[in-house]
């Protein structure tokens, strides 16, 4: 960042970009300081990667001091987002990372690699085996979510007072434990549903052979069904008992 004019240089100034899906490309190339045009041009090139690298290509820098009379001149990253604060927009410095001016020339590339930070863990045991290095992360069950408080979603972190839970350093042990439990509750479903299955299933076999031997009553199974009538029994039962 520094006093730059891109309508110094006329025709010749350029501010190009590309994007492939994969890399977002933009190219500075021929551009002014405002208030120190004499020292030349500057061209210079940033590359996005969607694996969240990032290259600083420097192609042609001239060898002068930057004046910050007039405008800050920094090198490097800087993460800022709006967030609402007691009804507030307030504008968050998260995090930056600066680069010495001294190591800018001509033809050097710098790359940074992205660090996988508390927001990008999604489990509770990833999420505290990063705590005490350079982002203590903190996980929060109540959003399923870790963080080191102070991130994007800082706002959302506090009204879940999810602050409280910093200082645990175990994971719980009701998540197995609810697994399990859903895992019995479905074997369960399963077994009842097949249960109820093979009942219906017998019921509709036995209905359909009673109805085809009531309708054949010559066939091996219609004369069957004549000898074990209920009404059969019915008379034998008489005839035991002696009742008429």
């Amino acid at each position: 960042m520094a006093n730059f004019d891109a309508s110094i240089g006329g025709n010749e100034t350029e501010i190009k970009y590309f994007d492939n899906q994969t890399h977002f490309v933009c190219t500075w190339k021929k551009i002014y300081l405002q208030d120190q045009p004499n020292v030349g041009s500057f061209t210079f090139q940033v590359i996005l990667q969607d694996n969240g690298n990032i290259y600083f290509n420097y192609l042609d820098i001239p060898n002068v001091k930057i004046s910050t009379s007039h405008h800050a001149h920094r090198i490097g990253l800087s993460d800022a987002f709006l967030s609402d604060e007691f009804k507030m927009k307030v504008i968050t410095l998260y995090d930056k990372i600066n680069l010495s001016r001294e190591k800018i020339q001509n033809g050097v590339s710098i790359l940074f690699e992205m660090d996988e930070i508390c927001n990008t863990l999604t489990d509770c045991s990833s999420c505290l085996a990063r705590r005490g290095q350079r982002y203590n992360c903190s996980w929060c069950p109540k959003l399923n979510k870790c963080s080191d408080g102070i991130d994007r979603s800082r706002s959302i972190w506090i009204r879940a007072q999810c602050d409280r839970f910093s200082l645990t350093e175990t994971c719980s042990i009701n998540v197995p434990i609810r697994r399990r439990s859903s895992v019995v509750e479905n074997l369960r479903t399963v077994i009842v549903t097949l249960f109820l299955s093979v009942f219906l299933l017998g019921l509709v076999v036995i209905g359909t052979a009673f109805l085809y031997a009531y309708r054949h009553p010559t066939t091996p199974t219609g004369l069957w069904l004549l000898e074990h009538r209920p009404s059969t029994y019915l008379t034998r039962f008489k005839r035991f008992t002696g009742l008429n």
